[in-house]
């Protein structure tokens, strides 16, 4: 009951939050967006259809990978349909914090141990934020004199998501690496967290650190003995993000936009720095921030009216169809049987 609660409560905070930027973005052109929207084209539409399903199957390739490390006989079905329902608990969840855990669900479900799932959740993750950091990172200083010139009013935006995204990775190196980072996050950090309230149980705290920084440091030592493997989930995430960030050309596309080859890098880069952004908007489904964030970026290419239009196809393609498809496949997998 008290998880149906929190999970309506987060419901009414994603509808609140995107009906009042979709208000604010709609009051003056709605008509203008309906006239856009009413021009979709067909096949534009299907390769963006298209295009997310191979999207939801690249990231289904890179977990089924990771687990047949352990389950030689997992199949991809099963690694796209708990990446499927993961995208619905990180959806409705703060800052995307319930996806995993409903992940370790799927899997036991599918006859995957509990501290397998773990172990392999883990390294999904490792690699997914050090190949996106490395990408986004790469995009920045691809374009970085236009980009700084011209958006210099979120640069510092995108520079503090890029921080925080890298914070963790980082951080979990340094804590494995230097001894010393360790001992001063274990005593001085904690206690500082303490005093400021950011943390109330501090030796709980202590205790998940260590777990942290255990499973780290064992799962970067499986990546030293696995070189193949670690090419294969590298060149795999890489695709993910590079489909992932199109996106908003396939559905500016849909809606009959024409751009060229500068503007079709442009719109990757400025979804790379949407995603960056979004990273520490703590709203379920980063909600509000997501749309308004997009339509600022974008305007300055396609303006207003266009991007609006184009949000509109995007937030649905990528945020409402799969919400809808993972609600529908938990609900499909809870009703099933334990392997």
């Amino acid at each position: 009951m008290g998880n149906r609660k929190k999970y309506g409560l987060n419901f009414l905070l994603i509808a609140g939050f995107t009906a009042g930027v979709l208000w604010f973005c709609l009051k003056d052109n709605l008509t203008a967006v309906m006239g856009m929207m009413s021009q979709i084209q067909i096949l534009w539409l299907i390769l963006t259809v298209l295009l997310l399903i191979l999207y939801q199957g690249s990231i289904g390739w890179v977990l089924t990978r990771i687990t047949r490390g352990t389950q030689p006989r997992y199949r991809l079905t099963q690694g796209v349909l708990n990446t499927v329902i993961a995208g619905f608990f990180h959806g409705i969840t703060p800052s995307a914090s319930g996806g995993q855990f409903a992940q370790v669900y799927v899997f036991r479900k599918q006859g995957v141990g509990l501290s397998e799932a773990a172990g392999i959740l883990w390294l999904e993750f490792i690699v997914y934020q050090a190949v996106m950091l490395l990408v986004t990172l790469a995009l920045i200083l691809l374009r970085l004199p236009y980009f700084y010139s011209r958006y210099s009013q979120f640069f510092a935006l995108v520079l503090i998501g890029f921080v925080l995204n890298s914070a963790v990775i980082v951080g979990l190196w340094a804590l494995a690496r230097y001894p010393r980072f360790y001992t001063w996050v274990s005593t001085t950090g904690l206690n500082l967290a303490v005093r400021v309230h950011l943390i109330h149980d501090r030796e709980g705290a202590m205790v998940r650190l260590q777990e942290q920084l255990n499973r780290f440091e064992a799962e970067t030592r499986q990546f030293s003995r696995k070189k193949k493997l670690l090419v294969q989930l590298v060149l795999g995430n890489i695709v993910r993000l590079v489909l992932y960030y199109s996106v908003p050309v396939f559905c500016a596309r849909t809606l009959g936009i024409a751009l060229d080859l500068p503007m079709v890098l442009d719109m990757i880069t400025l979804a790379s720095f949407v995603a960056t952004v979004n990273a520490f908007i703590p709203i379920p489904g980063a909600s509000g921030g997501t749309e308004a964030t997009f339509v600022l970026m974008f305007s300055t290419i396609l303006g207003t009216l266009s991007a609006t239009s184009v949000m509109l196809l995007w937030r649905t393609a990528t945020y409402v169809l799969p919400m809808a498809a993972g609600a529908l496949s938990f609900l499909w997998v809870r009703g099933r049987k334990q392997v």
